[in-house]
């Protein structure tokens, strides 16, 4: 393979496409160098400009990733599949046009104040007053056929099913990148990741959750402004897709229960984790109070329901810091305003899938100061 792309005729490519497939679907008929060079080889047309080329690297790398990742960039690789499936190339102009990109991705984005609401549209494209779509955005940004994109798309949660450790920590990189482009794929990525595979992001999801928050700095006004829009819309489908995930508009907070047994609060407008309630086992459901205030967070292995401050004091938070004052994590840690233990013999048997576990269980908020809990049939409320 040769280090700049270049066009690829007809009897290369099926040469090329009988050894990919052979490394990908029988790799030990081939030794390890044909399998390291047939994955260079598709990495290599993964970056061209044809599209048949790009299909052919899509579908045959994502379909033998577990071969080729040994032999590969594997974040590179997902991150110009996220690009792909995003309709933004990375090989168009220097500065100048990467700052037309960054204009027309913030456009449609921009709120009154930078808060989190659920987007409608992509921030790239932009309408006139008559309502047709702005076919120069458009064009800067770059256009692929529909038969790409969803290739990429297929391609992005293949590998996710393969390898989530992976693209999870990709799409946090990316999601930590300067670049405010790379943020705001990274948040549309998550979003697709999480629709096809969200038991396996589960495990991964605290450190998605913090990515998230993290990319809406507030001491980058601009770029917030510009990757709200793509965050609301991420925000809500976590929250859509995991009962242990519950987001509050009007304060901006956003609740998580993770698969340690850590529920961790954030603060939208600071883009900081503002306290974290330590609970023995998965967390597998979260609901914050109508004033939000509070929130109510359900563990299967201690079968504890709490009641906690996701929004301490600052001089609840120092005297915490006098019990724990060498240890990081304990800064920030709560105790449970109101607790109760479920009986045993309500929840199902623990061979069951974790998620099918949490579509059983419903936590609720049915006035400011009562919680409802229902584990199928059978219902518990707590009042403050």
């Amino acid at each position: 393979a040769r280090s700049a792309p270049r066009a690829v005729d007809g009897e290369e490519l099926h040469a090329l496409t009988i050894v990919c497939v052979i490394a990908a679907d029988f790799p030990a008929q081939l030794p390890v160098t044909a399998r390291s060079m047939a994955a260079t080889m598709l990495q290599t047309l993964l970056a061209s400009r044809g599209e048949r080329e790009q299909m052919m690297a899509i579908e045959l790398l994502s379909r033998g990733f577990a071969t080729f990742r040994a032999h590969v960039d594997s974040a590179m690789v997902i991150r110009r599949l996220v690009g792909i499936m995003l309709r933004i190339t990375e090989d168009q102009g220097e500065d100048g046009g990467r700052a037309d990109r960054a204009e027309a991705l913030g456009r449609g984005a921009v709120l009154g104040r930078a808060a989190l609401v659920p987007s409608s549209s992509a921030p790239g494209t932009r309408r006139s007053s008559d309502g047709r779509a702005n076919k120069a955005s458009d064009a800067r940004m770059g256009s692929v056929s529909f038969a790409v994109v969803g290739a990429a798309k297929s391609g992005l949660q293949r590998i996710s099913a393969l390898d989530m450790p992976v693209v999870s920590a990709t799409l946090c990189s990316m999601l930590c990148d300067p670049s405010v482009d790379e943020r705001w794929r990274a948040l549309h990525a998550v979003g697709v990741v999480v629709q096809a595979h969200a038991a396996l992001l589960h495990e991964h999801l605290e450190a998605v959750t913090s990515a998230i928050v993290g990319s809406l700095s507030p001491k980058r006004a601009t770029e917030r402004r510009r990757l709200v829009g793509a965050a609301g819309t991420c925000v809500r489908v976590l929250e859509r897709s995991y009962a242990c995930v519950s987001f509050h508009a009007e304060t901006q907070t956003l609740a998580v229960g993770c698969t340690n047994g850590r529920c961790v609060a954030f603060d939208l407008r600071t883009g900081t984790r503002t306290s974290v309630l330590d609970m023995h086992g998965l967390v597998a459901a979260v609901a914050i109070s109508p004033l939000g205030n509070l929130v109510a967070s359900f563990a299967l292995g201690s079968r504890e329901l709490c009641v906690w401050d996701p929004q301490p004091s600052a001089l609840a938070m120092f005297a915490k810091s006098l019990f724990w004052p060498t240890d990081a994590e304990a800064h920030g840690s709560v105790a449970p305003t109101k607790s109760m233990t479920i009986p045993d013999g309500f929840l199902v048997h623990s061979d069951v899938p974790v998620l099918s576990v949490m579509r059983t269980i419903k936590l609720s908020w049915t006035g400011d100061s009562t919680v409802l809990l229902q584990i199928r049939d059978a219902c518990f409320s707590l009042s403050m």
